[in-house]
């Protein structure tokens, strides 16, 4: 993870290190995050490909939850709430086999329960590979039974 996730005032304390996770399998590059937008970049490997050489469509929406994920828990996470992944829609334009894809992030609305964030992939020419639409629901804790 790169400074831009080190940031500890920004988050809440992490249960596992991300580097143990899914999100440490993808090895996102964070660039920028801020409240309204985020960039990643993420180099393409086999172990994210599907068996024909591209890379495997549940990667770009993995990746778009991830990235939805936490800019909205860095948004909302002091206010005592959480956040967690409730819809995913991916459109896939052009195959990407090898090489960097960058990710930008675009927050597009969110009222008090739902936070809407559309995501482009570009390959290292530029080109719009897929855009994957989440939303994230933001919601209080669940209270514990005794």
């Amino acid at each position: 993870m790169n400074e831009v996730r080190r940031d500890l005032d920004t988050f809440p304390a992490w249960v596992i290190p991300p580097e143990r996770t899914f999100e440490g399998i993808l090895d996102l590059e964070w660039i920028e995050l801020t409240s309204t937008s985020a960039r990643v970049r993420f180099e393409v490997r086999e172990n994210l490909k599907q068996p024909m050489g591209l890379l495997h469509g549940g990667i770009y929406s993995a990746v778009a939850e991830s990235v939805a994920s936490v800019a909205t828990i860095r948004a909302v996470w002091r206010e005592q709430l959480i956040a967690t992944g409730l819809n995913n829609c991916a459109s896939f334009l052009r195959p990407i086999t090898s090489g960097a894809v960058d990710v930008t992030a675009r927050l597009h609305h969110h009222d008090e329960c739902d936070w809407f964030w559309g995501h482009e992939f570009r390959d290292e020419r530029g080109r719009l590979c897929a855009l994957v639409d989440v939303t994230i629901a933001v919601r209080a804790p669940a209270q514990r039974s005794r």
